[in-house]
């Protein structure tokens, strides 16, 4: 599963505000930004399944594999738990292609752990990979492709979150009114 770490310019606590929360704005600004059309957010809520709180979010996104469509369904199952001292939050994806080769084949996992290491920011490390439910003949060439294809998007991701953070700490909007949900379990 290849991994990159980062630096992000705010506490694990404000990312989840700026970047997370129901309220706000970031997803729809970062599918915008790959031309992805027809989204839809789910509320985030609690889960017996899971700790934390779970969404699901659905749109078409540009297929760039020759292989592929020129676009593609696409259903994103997110989830996040954040600490009760709101130092670390872990957020995961599944995504789930649904009219490319195979695409029942296989899911493309991803994982973001933030940990405040300062008054005002974070460490962020960051994997991801693609999960196979079936086997299959392609399974090497659609596993380098999904992953490759996955680490342009966290790039896209990465830059258009330090953009969104950094006009929101220029505006003096660190501190969302919404608080993240209060989360029983600890992660540690």
């Amino acid at each position: 599963m290849p991994q990159s770490q980062d630096a992000i310019p705010c506490t694990t606590e404000k990312l989840y505000n700026l970047l997370l929360s129901d309220d706000s704005n970031f997803t729809n600004e970062y599918r915008s930004s790959r031309k992805d059309k027809n989204l839809t957010i789910g509320q985030w809520h609690a889960t017996d399944e899971y700790e934390g709180q779970v969404r699901e979010i659905t749109f078409r996104s540009i297929c760039n594999n020759p292989m592929c469509p020129p676009d593609s369904a696409m259903t994103e199952d997110q989830h996040f738990v954040l600490s009760l001292d709101k130092k670390k939050l872990v957020f995961e994806t599944v995504q789930q292609a649904h009219v490319v080769p195979f695409g029942t084949y296989f899911e493309v996992h991803c994982q973001w752990i933030a940990e405040t290491n300062g008054e005002n920011s974070s460490t962020l490390d960051i994997k991801e990979g693609a999960h196979f439910k079936k086997r299959c003949v392609m399974q090497s060439k659609i596993k380098s492709g999904a992953v490759e294809e996955y680490k342009k998007e966290i790039e896209t991701m990465l830059d258009v979150a330090r953009s969104y953070i950094e006009s929101h700490i220029a505006r003096g909007e660190t501190d969302n009114s919404s608080s993240p949900p209060s989360i029983t379990n600890d992660i540690s």
